[in-house]
């Protein structure tokens, strides 16, 4: 019994870490694409401020810098709303890797008890052993006198 319980952990195990190797994948699929975003932001707005120093000071090509601030900020927005939808895959891989710790964390216990349960029939047919032996020694003795 003690082997397939065994192998049933090993399993468990393998299975959790490949739910914990995919939700790291995950995660930091999704901290890229968040810091693509915050980067995409953050040049959006200095091509705008950099749009009003040209509008303030007269510069004549200040449109195709709004266009370029206008489709930075619509790319920071697309890969925003890329994030936000990986958001459930991360929950799906979050939840998937605790089941699987669970799993394994039942099939441990069954292994632990099962061991423990052997150890206990061992020194239960160790003890008889030992009753056996005494009770013939003694009844040797007996028989011997």
């Amino acid at each position: 019994m003690k082997h397939p319980l065994r192998r049933v952990l090993r399993l468990r195990a393998l299975l959790e870490e490949q739910s914990q190797l995919e939700l790291t994948r995950r995660n930091a699929e999704l901290r890229r694409l968040e810091t693509m975003a915050g980067e995409l932001r953050k040049k959006a707005r200095a091509v705008r401020g950099d749009v009003l120093r040209q509008l303030a000071s007269g510069a004549a090509d200040w449109l195709l810098e709004i266009a370029d601030a206008e489709i930075l900020g619509w790319k920071s927005s697309r890969v925003r709303s890329q994030a936000e939808s990986q958001r459930p895959d991360v929950e799906a891989a979050r939840s998937a890797l605790l089941e699987r710790r669970v799993e394994r964390r039942q099939v441990e216990v069954l292994v632990t008890e099962g061991a423990m349960a052997e150890a206990l029939d061992e020194a239960r047919r160790e003890q008889k052993r030992i009753d056996d032996w005494f009770q013939s020694r003694a009844a040797r003795e007996k028989s011997g006198r």
